[in-house]
Parts: structure tokens; sequence; C-alpha cells
């Protein structure tokens, strides 16, 4: 089930999708269906080259901020994976784009707002010939940060957002923690992750961050038609939540 997953994550990439028709296009052998192809090339690049387009689609799934009260307290918060990786090649651990999942943990745990962390993530690549565990890597993080080992539970198994709130509940469950627990995860993974650890009947409190769209958006302006990059890598993202949510509610979850 990981590796169809994995496959169908690969495809929701909308650069591989202009790729295909732009593979099509020569190869038709009919100036019907060129038209057609290139027509459809068009569009696609009108739409998911546009930066603010892609912005606004993405604020209006992601998670809203929800800043920590200062009188808030709860026993344990969860961290999620997908912040960090390994190089293969000599096994060191590395922070990568979603790393303020890391800071804002400590700083959530330094404000005295929980007393307890959760790391949950194990080894998410199916097709990896190394046993490396993302949650390992963190806790040695924390730890360096001044994190005591005592207030840190590492949940190493954990290969998806459905196993991380599987294994976070029964973790949960065996530290004897009742009420909410912090969640902390992206803004744009958020929706998806509150959904799943509700439907194994985990409270949460969610706390949103790596906002790598700010909330407010943009307005609109000529600039805002011109292309980016960028934006393809957003919609992929996006796309990948969608589905990830679909799935979740096809399963009655």
């Amino acid at each position: 089930m990981l590796v169809i997953a994995k496959l169908v994550g690969l495809l929701l990439n909308p650069t591989l999708w202009l790729v295909a028709v732009l593979l099509g296009l020569v190869l038709a052998r009919t100036e019907r269906r060129r038209r057609r192809l290139a027509v459809t090339a068009l569009v696609m690049t009108l739409v998911f080259a546009n930066g603010w387009l892609a912005k606004h689609a993405t604020i209006a799934y992601q998670a809203r901020p929800l800043p920590m009260g200062p009188e808030e307290r709860y026993e344990a918060c969860i961290l999620l994976s997908g912040l960090a990786g390994f190089d293969e090649k000599d096994g060191r651990g590395y922070f990568m784009s979603a790393s303020d999942r890391f800071i804002q943990t400590v700083r959530l745990y330094r404000l005295g707002h929980v007393r307890k962390i959760i790391v949950t993530g194990g080894q998410g690549n199916p097709f990896s010939r190394h046993n490396l565990r993302e949650s390992d890597f963190l806790v040695q993080s924390l730890v360096e940060m001044g994190v005591p080992a005592a207030d840190i539970v590492n949940e190493r198994e954990a290969r998806n957002t459905i196993e991380n709130a599987v294994n976070a509940r029964r973790t949960l469950d065996s530290m004897g923690v009742q009420g909410p627990s912090v969640l902390v995860t992206s803004a744009v993974h958020m929706p998806r992750a509150v959904r799943s650890f509700l439907s194994e009947g985990v409270a949460v409190r969610p706390f949103p961050c790596d906002f790598a769209i700010k909330p407010g958006g943009s307005p609109f302006t000529w600039q805002s038609l011109l292309p980016t990059p960028e934006a393809f890598q957003q919609w992929d993202r996006l796309l990948r939540e969608l589905v990830g949510t679909a799935f979740l509610l096809l399963r009655g979850r």
C-alpha cells in the first residue's frame, strides 16, 4: 500500500503532466490532435505556472494561524516528521525546508506550553536501501537543543500520516495522557493530519507552522500573470494534500 501511495504521489506532478502533453504533441500524427494538445499545453502552463493562483489556492486550503495563548498548557506535543532527511552516502541527517516544525516544537517546550514531545516518523521511503529513521535524527537534535531525553518519546515506525496517527494514539495511551495534545505540522498539511488523528480518536490542538505561503496572500497585479517555476512546486504539494484528504474521505475517515 505504501508503494502504491508513493507512486500515486509521483504522478500528482503538474510538470510531469505538461511534459506528457508536450510529448504527445510531438508524436501526434494529425493536425487536429496537435491543435488540441497545443491548446491543452497552453492552458496547463497558464494555470500551473501562475504563482498568484497557486498561492491563493494554497491559502484557501491550508490551516489558518492558531497562536498559542499564554495560559495554554498541554501534556504532550506531537511532532510529525517530513522536515528532515538523510544523505544515504554518509548517513548524516539534514534539516529541510519544513524545519520550522522543529523550531516551533522547541519553542512550545521552552515556553512551557507542553511537557512531553512525541516525535513520530520512521523510514517513509519504500525504495530506500537503508534503514535510517527520521525520528532518530530529530530526537538527537532535540537533545542537542537542550530538551531532556526523559521528555522525548521516539516513535520510529510510522511511514505516513495515517500511521503517525495510529502509533501516536498507542503512545499516548501508554503514557496515560488525557485530553488533547498539540499537533505540530506544516500549515498545508494540517487539514489532512487533523482528519487522520481525529479518525483514530486522538484529540488534538492544531498548531500549524511552516507557512510556505503567507496567510495574507498578495494583491492581484499585472505581475501576477508572469509565470514562475515555484508555482509548479506549490501546485504539486497542494495536489498531494487534496488527494490525500480525498482518500481519507473515501475510507470514511
